[in-house]
């Protein structure tokens, strides 16, 4: 039986490969369109098709629907021309709604577009994109899953202003009987499952970084990640890996990877240091982390702090690590396409 590799992002180890059967690809399309997405005449992505959520849309469902796909990921900064009369699928990723926001008066004339998002939080722009065309036929719809596990659960995308709906689970994954209302991180079994490459076979189940809880038989709402990973831009970034990196190229500093909302990515994260010496200025440090390993994105801000708070115990109190940077108001560097800083 062929499979296909999908590889997780490695930070200071090997990348992990996770394998696919033909079978499995074929049949998380045709969950997904049967569920959500109904009849696709055209594929515009963004997704670059490496990765699962990419491989998934703009190449598995074109060659089983003989439909057109357009590779936006190579030249996504295109102005977008949708196919009147095609009913569009457009596979989204956290950056790409800042690019439909522009092109909302296409979107709106074509009328027959259904966005669909993952690999990363919704973001401020997706809402307000979402909210413009709330009087057309357009839809958007999101759904959050893993390399390892595939799509699990789908919702609507809110609007602005609008309550986030609850994540309900795709029809073929199961959970464990959780109480409803406590909080745990989510764990599921589907026949989706891909197997690791040391693996003989697909797990029985797998439990993802994410928290939630549990609203109804197959609904809960998503509350955070129990693990230090984010996904900037559907990039795995794990953040305690990232200071250990950090910690290696500049000796001596004190460091903390904070995560933050994005909106442009959805997540990121920023960095916080402290010297006992003169130590780096922000711009150098920043400078230092530029092509860290296996792709990993260096921080969208670089902030020097006279110290990084820490417990008793020695923990960072993360919860405080933003507002040290007030003691040190010239402490910080950005890139040039991100805002300045406070």
């Amino acid at each position: 039986m062929s499979e296909t590799v999908f590889a997780t992002s490695g930070t200071t180890g090997p990348a992990v490969e996770w394998l696919r059967t033909e079978e499995q690809l074929r049949d998380e399309v045709r969950l997904v369109g049967e569920t959500l997405l109904g009849r696709v005449d055209h594929v515009v992505s963004y997704a670059p098709t490496e990765h699962l959520y990419g491989r998934l849309y703009a190449e598995v469902l074109p060659r089983l629907a003989a439909i057109p796909v357009e590779h936006r990921w190579r030249d996504p900064y295109a102005p977008l021309r949708l196919p009147t009369g095609a009913r569009t699928l457009i596979v989204c990723l956290p950056s790409t709604w800042q690019l439909l926001a522009r092109s909302t008066a296409e979107l709106a004339r074509h009328g027959q577009v259904i966005a669909l998002h993952s690999t990363g939080p919704a973001t401020p722009a997706a809402r307000r994109v979402v909210a413009r065309l709330r009087d057309t036929a357009c839809t958007a719809v999101e759904l959050l899953g893993s390399t390892e596990t595939g799509a699990v659960a789908h919702r609507r995308i809110a609007a602005d202003h609008e309550h986030p709906l609850p994540w309900r689970l795709l029809r073929d994954v199961r959970w464990p009987d959780a109480p409803v209302g406590t909080e745990h991180r989510l764990r599921v079994s589907s026949p989706r499952l891909a197997r690791r490459r040391d693996m003989t076979a697909s797990p029985d189940a797998w439990e993802l970084s994410d928290l939630v809880v549990r609203t109804g038989e197959r609904s809960f709402e998503h509350v955070g990640r129990a693990s230090r990973l984010i996904k900037v831009n559907g990039r795995r970034c794990d953040l305690a890996d990232v200071e250990e990196l950090v910690r290696g190229r500049a000796p001596g500093l004190d460091v903390a990877c904070v995560a933050v909302a994005d909106p442009f990515r959805g997540e990121h994260y920023e960095l916080y240091y402290a010297s006992t010496g003169a130590g780096p200025a922000p711009a150098d440090l920043r400078t230092r982390l530029a092509g860290l390993p296996r792709g990993l994105p260096a921080p969208r801000a670089v902030h020097r702090v006279r110290a990084i708070p820490r417990s008793a115990t020695g923990k960072v109190r993360l919860g405080d690590v933003a507002g040290a940077r007030s003691a040190v108001r010239s402490g910080c560097a950005r890139p040039d396409h991100d805002p300045n800083c406070p």
